[in-house]
């Protein structure tokens, strides 16, 4: 019987043990991807972040840095990703909803840009720049529209968990700005005819 009590014992106390050890490696992690983020080591930092993760995947901060250093690193996709696991560890985690809405709002003028980019690729002479104005296709002021959406959505639970945020006036002209983007993109006989 006491062979068994302290069978028990050493393996709860060496349980104990392990899970402080892999709290301080994965807190060592987490401040080295720190410090490599503000030294601009984007790619070395989502490395730590990610050991950091496998190590100990219970702790949504080392989910949270690791979104922002994919926002960092232009992967907004895998960033959403880590913001959805940090709303399932931690809901009233308001600036994970504010990162989502600057990812969903990335996403948006990728597809934007991609068409000036385009623009500006055909307008090399004066001739052809009024005669290959490039539009955005029906689908993509679809995902446009769907994605300043998200945005806006993001933003909007952002200032309902952070009711007394510094940066609400500047949330809430952000919110403005998009929802008059969004109007601008559906606003198309097309989009409306695809819509509906």
């Amino acid at each position: 019987m006491h062979k068994s009590l302290l069978v028990v014992f050493i393996v709860f106390v060496s349980l104990v043990c392990t899970a402080c050890v892999n709290r301080f490696a994965v807190q060592e992690l987490n401040n080295n991807a720190k410090e490599l983020l503000s030294q601009g080591k984007v790619d070395a930092a989502i490395a730590r972040l990610e050991s950091s993760i496998d190590l100990d995947e219970s702790i949504f901060e080392t989910h949270y840095n690791l979104a922002v250093a994919y926002i960092e690193a232009k992967k907004y996709d895998k960033a959403l990703a880590s913001l959805e696991k940090v709303k399932q560890l931690n809901p009233d985690f308001a600036e994970a909803y504010h990162s989502m809405g600057v990812c969903y709002e990335e996403k948006a003028y990728e597809i934007i840009n991609e068409e000036k980019e385009d623009k500006k690729l055909s307008n090399d002479d004066e001739e052809t720049a009024e005669t290959s104005k490039k539009e955005l296709s029906t689908e993509d002021k679809i995902k446009v529209t769907e994605y300043l959406t998200a945005a806006i959505d993001s933003y909007n639970a952002y200032l309902t968990k952070k009711e007394n945020a510094e940066d609400k006036e500047k949330v809430e002209q952000k919110i403005d700005e998009l929802n008059k983007k969004i109007k601008e993109y559906s606003d198309s006989d097309s989009v409306k005819e695809e819509n509906e």
